[in-house]
């Protein structure tokens, strides 16, 4: 899944100011994870979310960067490859596991199947009467975001707080205004915008709509949390790429207002990172979050690449990781910062889920 990299962006005119806090650490060694502490086995006995079996899973991918490790894509572009098999594994996971629909929204112009048709998905209500599309530049949800700008809509030089005002308008057209509830799963840069959706709302950002739902869970693969040295290469200098660089105004601002963000309560995050990619490294496990594992590299088929546990089906229980649970987020338990600090709360697991069962694991339960 080379082709579905990272994602960043410069600041939009109308976005609210940077913070001129410094970021964390400068990043280290990438693919250095946590130390090994005590083997511990976590308690994998589910306690079912009963109340939240019809929740809705909102599917958001990251940026189009082009094949290889530093990118193809060109500036500009305003496609999404592959954007019909990116999500396609993990809904076949859940689709015999969980009964809430799965939805698939789409950022870019050009995010079509080879038949032609849409990938942008939503669910059970797709097509019906009354629809909210999942495509995000739809004029319902552009009208509120126009006063952000030029903001080269649907290419790698939307920056991401106008995308992620398109999502919040989507969130709260779909779930905020029926006061339901949804769970956001993201990759890559689509985790950043799940983060910075969440964020803007909490702030309550002017353009902002005034509720996105009850987000219960949010879940991240390989997403920079702390930024990435050299992202912008992976699309020729973009916008989305030039935010995700480390230390961009816009990581900093994630840092400084976007530890744990939360929306209609208290959000359980869960965030996922591995030894073998190369791309994000480590920088996957730095936000606050209740959950956070990383794959390590003796892991006998789950050494993921970037994006590799979005497509791993295995329910064989062999994986090697280290991992932390905690519910204080706040605290020091699940600290990760390669060359600034470990917390104490982290141990190690050899007999632990595969990818898409860890997803199903962290959205099913409420305590796990």
């Amino acid at each position: 899944m080379a082709s579905v990299l990272l994602g960043a962006s410069s600041t939009s005119e109308a976005a609210p100011a940077r913070s001129s806090t410094a970021s964390r650490g400068r990043p280290h060694a990438s693919t250095v994870g946590p130390r090994h502490a005590q083997a511990k086995e976590k308690q994998q006995t589910l306690a079912p979310r009963a109340t939240y079996r019809g929740t809705s899973v909102v599917f958001v991918h990251g940026l189009n960067g082009g094949e290889g490790l530093l990118g193809s894509a060109p500036n500009g572009s305003g496609t999404m490859p592959e954007c019909d098999i990116y999500w396609s594994d993990a809904a076949s996971f859940l689709a015999s596991r969980w009964q809430g629909d799965l939805r698939q929204i789409s950022y870019y112009n050009r995010e079509v199947k080879p038949d032609g048709s849409q990938c942008a998905s939503n669910g059970n209500e797709e097509g019906s009467a009354g629809h909210y599309t999942a495509d995000l530049h739809n004029p319902l949800y552009r009208v509120h975001c126009v006063g952000m700008g030029n903001t080269n809509d649907g290419t790698n030089n939307e920056s991401l707080d106008h995308i992620s005002c398109l999502f919040g308008w989507y969130l709260y057209y779909n779930f905020g205004q029926r006061n339901w509830s949804e769970v956001l799963v993201g990759h890559s840069m689509g985790g950043l915008i799940i983060r910075h959706t969440m964020e803007l709302a909490e702030r309550h950002i002017s353009w902002m709509p005034p509720t996105i739902g009850t987000v219960t869970d949010a879940i991240t693969f390989d997403t920079p949390h702390n930024g990435i040295l050299g992202a912008s290469l992976a699309c020729g200098n973009c916008t989305q790429g030039q935010e995700m660089n480390w230390n961009s105004a816009f990581m900093r601002d994630l840092g400084a207002n976007a530890r744990h963000p939360n929306s209609g309560g208290t959000t359980d995050w869960t965030i996922v990172g591995s030894h073998c990619d190369t791309l994000v490294g480590n920088s996957a496990l730095m936000m606050n979050a209740n959950h956070k594992v990383w794959y390590e590299s003796s892991s006998t088929g789950s050494c993921y690449n970037h994006g590799g546990a979005l497509h791993d089906p295995s329910t064989v229980l062999n994986a090697l990781v280290s991992y932390c649970d905690t519910s204080d987020v706040s605290g020091n338990a699940c600290a990760f910062d390669d060359g600034h600090g470990q917390g104490p709360g982290w141990f190690y697991e050899g007999a632990y889920p595969h990818g898409l069962l860890e997803m199903y694991n962290a959205i099913a339960s409420y305590s796990w």
